[in-house]
């Protein structure tokens, strides 16, 4: 500080003569040398602080928004350090103003650290009575004050000088004289040439007390990083969203109004042994249809958050959801049935309160580690970022499948998961993530459950405005289901054998695995095959690009690998697919492009997206069977729906006629459905936003005979 200081004074000295006039008293400009007044500039410390408000982001399945639909509002994307998952990161931090602990300026600073009185600046020499007009001093900061208007002094006018650290204080009063004067500088306006004089004298004569006053900001600056490092609350804080929802319907006729039947009745378990029926789902009847129900609904979603710090890094959260959206909404089989119909807020709980989420997450090794530790709640989202714009289900996409890769989903509303998140570098970032169901029965436990999920994740960000993903997921599934519920039921379930009869050249055949179990269909398809376990593999690959300040760009894409791991029986009557293991291949992408403060509105959100829902593109062996209707929970806590998509594969419950036996499974989907939604988000202020909008989907579970069909919602969406 000593050193900078003589350097102001030799450079003011070494300037004058080549820019000041021989006339007297002449006015100066002085912009040449401004930038060696920033030299000497005492600058205002600036704090970190926490920033809590990141933790109010919650989603269904994943309770932060990473980089979602708000950051189209912030107008650039973020660093891949900052990209949110669930989000694993450390509490995020921003630069502010040291307001915390006294609105430091440069005039104010040297005497707020050296008293607790609360500084005003005085414009006139007179006011500091304790100063002797007779003393030099006092008419050097006389000139300078009445020119310029600057020093600090106290509230009740006094410079009190006779103290021991007047010096100190007046050394404070030149920085600030000096401090001014470069302003005046940098804005053009002209400095007399004797004021620089005196600038220099008083620079040579406090030249010790200005490198004190130095050294004491160094002191403060260190006690400020300190606090920034130790400030947090244990104090438990709480946050929460509501959404109410009203929805309705068109289109669709057929899939839709099918009867849902309890276990082994109708008329086609009269021709049928339904004593050796072992399936005990509910059946769905298709063949005589009845009007889809398409009524209007207002349904409710509700969730309220608990979050703690204990060292002001780490995190430990809880959850409780409650919701109203029953009966599957419109995706069961008296209505649309199908999972393309799903809204992305729905969640029929029965008005019941769920815990949803319990988890911890700390950092290591200098906050480039993230551990996350999640007893209950987890899903591979909890951990891999989404990289879509759209996955927050108050403010995001209005439908299921336009939220984020489906990939993403795979094994379902899961329970017990662990998580790693590693900012290799600034533009590359690891994630890995894994995670079981029921994982709290020995029986299984958290390595062996009936469902489990492995996912990696390779974040990269090679430009301000651009960042992309990979993604493996290794999976295995019981009964050979994915668990996204947002394409097929055929996709879903990997060709419908899941729970399937396939027939049987003799019953009770040795080369059959299931000996004795019958499923009731007789010779046709006496062999229940019963859950049919499967290893699922899936690569995916998303992208963010911001085209200009308001216009963002997005794009994912999928392929899932599903290899059942038992043989089907090598019996004569099944032909070529005898001795076969089954196998199905499914794929699914979207487009998107969001438009933020259309029509000069900040904070509204104009969006399209366009895709093709999970489809299984390749399947087999193709082989007679007698699928049955798929049953699976979507949402934790949530009464498990049937879906059959109308396919007419599942239409077993219900036909009239043995000679319709059998169906078939392990087919291809036939056709292609593709999915196309806009909706328009209102902000009416930081804590509410309305959305309407509408998405419709062509041959809803890709079979060509069913009806495009249309959901419409206006979403309201509270904050607090």
């Amino acid at each position: 500080m000593r050193g900078k200081l003589f350097l102001l004074g030799s450079l003011l000295w070494l300037l004058l003569p080549s820019v000041v006039r021989a006339e007297p008293f002449q006015e100066i400009n002085l912009e040449a040398i401004a930038s060696n007044f920033e030299k000497n500039k005492l600058s205002a410390p600036r704090l970190r602080s926490t920033n809590w408000s990141q933790f109010s982001d919650i989603n269904l399945n994943s309770f932060d928004a990473q980089l979602s639909a708000e950051n189209l509002e912030n107008r650039a994307l973020p660093r891949v350090a900052q990209l949110k998952t669930d989000n694993p990161i450390v509490p995020a931090t921003t630069e502010i103003e040291a307001e915390s602990l006294a609105q430091f300026n440069d005039e104010s600073l040297a005497i707020d650290i050296f008293s607790d009185d609360i500084v005003e600046q005085v414009t006139n020499v007179s006011q500091l009575r304790d100063v002797q007009p007779t003393e030099w001093a006092y008419e050097a900061l006389r000139s300078l004050v009445e020119r310029y208007g600057c020093i600090a002094g106290y509230p009740d006018g006094t410079f009190r000088g006779n103290r021991a650290m007047s010096r100190y204080e007046f050394a404070a009063g030149l920085n600030a004289c000096i401090n001014t004067m470069e302003r005046l500088i940098q804005e053009n306006v002209s400095i007399l040439r004797e004021d620089l004089e005196v600038l220099k004298r008083l620079g040579k004569e406090f030249e010790t007390e200005l490198a004190a006053l130095g050294g004491r900001m160094d002191n403060l600056e260190g006690r400020v990083a300190f606090l920034e490092d130790h400030q947090f609350s244990t104090t438990v804080t709480m946050n929460g969203e509501v959404i109410f929802g009203l929805a309705t319907v068109f289109g669709g006729d057929p899939p839709g109004g099918c009867l849902v039947l309890p276990d082994d009745t109708g008329f086609f378990f009269g021709a049928v042994d339904a004593t050796g029926d072992v399936n005990t789902n509910d059946e769905v009847d298709c063949t005589d249809r009845n009007e889809p129900d398409r009524n209007t609904v207002l349904a409710y979603l509700a969730r309220i958050g608990l979050q703690a710090s204990f060292t002001g890094k780490d995190r430990l959260r809880m959850f409780l959801t409650t919701g109203n959206f029953d009966d599957g909404g419109f995706t069961q089989p008296e209505s649309l049935n199908t999972y393309m119909a799903r809204l992305g807020y729905q969640a029929g709980l029965n008005n019941n309160v769920f815990l949803d989420i319990l988890e911890y997450r700390f950092p290591i090794f200098d906050d480039r580690v993230v551990i996350s530790a999640i007893p209950y709640g987890f899903n591979l989202s909890s951990v891999l970022s989404a990289n879509s714009p759209y996955f927050d289900i108050g403010r995001g996409a209005i439908s299921r499948f336009g939220q984020l890769n489906p990939i993403l989903r795979i094994g379902g509303p899961m329970e017990t998961g662990v998580g790693i998140d590693w900012l290799i570098a600034e533009p590359v970032r690891l994630q890995v993530a894994y995670g079981s169901r029921n994982s709290s029965d020995p029986e299984g436990g958290f390595v062996g459950a009936d469902h489990s999920a492995l996912g990696v994740q390779v974040l990269v960000q090679p430009f301000e405005t651009v960042a992309a993903g990979i993604t493996y997921v290794n999976a295995y599934s019981g009964d050979g289901t994915l668990g996204t519920f947002t394409g097929s039921v055929n996709a879903e379930t990997g060709g419908l054998w899941a729970g399937s009869s396939i027939p049987d050249s003799i019953l009770g055949n040795p080369n059959n695995p299931q000996v004795g179990a019958e499923s009731g269909f007789g010779a046709c398809c006496g062999n229940f095959i019963g859950d049919f376990p499967a290893q699922i593999n899936a690569v995916g690959g998303s992208l963010q690009w911001r085209i200009t300040e308001n216009l963002i760009f997005g794009a994912w894409g999928g392929y899932i690998f599903t290899n059942f791991l038992k043989s089907l029986p090598n019996d004569p009557v099944l032909g070529d697919s005898a001795g076969q293991k089954p196998f199905a291949n499914a794929a699914t992408f979207a487009v998107s492009l969001g438009l933020s403060d259309p029509f000069g509105r900040e904070g509204d959100l104009l969006s399209f997206i366009f895709g093709m829902p999970p489809k299984l593109v390749d399947a087999g062996p193709e082989t007679q069977g007698t699928p049955v209707p798929f049953f699976e929970q979507v949402v934790r806590d949530e009464d498990p729906t049937t879906v059959t998509d109308n396919n007419p594969n599942l239409n077993t419950v219900g036909e009239r006629n043995l000679n319709a036996l059998p169906k078939k499974v392990g087919q291809e989907d036939e056709a292609t459905s593709l999915h196309f939604e806009v909706f328009y988000r209102f902000k009416i202020n930081d804590n509410i936003w309305i959305t309407p909008g509408v998405f419709m989907v062509t041959n809803p579970g890709h079979i060509d005979s069913n009806d495009t069909i249309f959901v419409g919602t206006i979403r309201t969406t509270f904050r607090f």
